[in-house]
C-alpha cells in the first residue's frame, strides 16, 4: 500500500526546506530564487505554494531551522567538552573559527546581510533576531553558571563572529592568521579568568 498524500507532502516540504537552507547559506537568501530551490530538490515551482505562502515564509522557516541546528551543534560541542572536562568556550571557539564550508556557514554570518538589508519586521529578519539571540545566550550560559564576567564573554563572542566576517571578505592573510591566533588564545585562557563554581 502506498504512502498517504499527507506523508508525501510532509516529505516534499522538508526537501524544500533542506534545499533552501543549504542554498541560502551558500549563496545568500537574496541570491536564490524560489525556482532555484525547487529545481535543486527536483520539484516544480507550481508546487511551492502548497507548502509556503511566499519566499519570505520559506526564508523565515529555513533561517529558524538552521539556527536550531546551530544551537544543537553548539550544545553537542559543549557536552563533549564536559565529558572530557575541558572548557566549553575554549573548545567551541577554535571549531567555530575553523568552519569554512559555505554550505555549513554559521547562520549568524550567512543570513546577516538579508536581515540587515530587508524590512526589519519581515518574518526572515525576525527569525534571524530570535536565532542570533539564542546563540548569544547559549554562549554566555556557561559563563553565567560559573559566576564569570558577562562582559568578557560578550567581547569574546563578538571577536569570534567578527573574525569570521573579516575572514569571509579578506581571506587568510598574515594579519588574519594573527587575529585567529589571538582569538583562540583568549578562548583558551577564558576559563581561568572566571571564578570556579560556587
Amino acid at each position: 500500500m502506498g504512502r498517504s498524500s499527507q506523508e508525501k507532502a510532509g516529505e516534499n516540504r522538508q526537501r524544500i526546506l533542506d534545499a533552501a537552507a543549504r542554498l541560502f547559506r551558500t549563496h545568500g537568501i537574496d541570491g536564490v530564487s524560489i525556482a532555484d530551490v525547487m529545481r535543486d530538490c527536483g520539484l516544480t515551482v507550481g508546487g511551492f505554494y502548497k507548502h509556503f505562502t511566499s519566499k519570505d515564509d520559506l526564508a523565515a522557516q529555513a533561517v529558524s531551522g538552521v539556527f536550531d541546528q546551530a544551537t544543537a551543534s553548539w550544545q553537542k560541542v559543549f557536552d563533549g567538552a564536559d565529558e572530557r572536562e575541558q572548557s566549553r568556550v575554549g573548545t567551541l571557539v577554535p571549531q567555530y573559527l575553523g568552519n569554512r564550508r559555505a554550505e555549513r556557514r554559521c547562520p549568524l554570518l550567512a543570513f546577516a546581510p538579508h536581515a540587515a538589508q530587508g524590512p526589519a519586521d519581515s518574518d526572515a529578519a525576525l527569525a534571524y533576531t530570535a536565532g542570533a539571540g539564542r546563540l548569544f545566550n547559549q554562549f554566555l550560559e556557561d559563563t553565567r553558571a560559573r559566576g564569570g564576567d558577562d562582559a568578557q564573554a560578550m567581547v569574546l563572542f563578538a571577536a569570534m563572529v567578527g573574525y569570521r566576517v573579516l575572514e569571509q571578505a579578506a581571506g587568510k592573510t598574515d594579519w588574519m592568521r594573527a587575529l585567529e591566533a589571538a582569538v583562540n588564545e583568549k578562548a583558551a585562557s577564558f576559563d581561568s579568568a572566571a571564578p570556579p563554581d560556587r
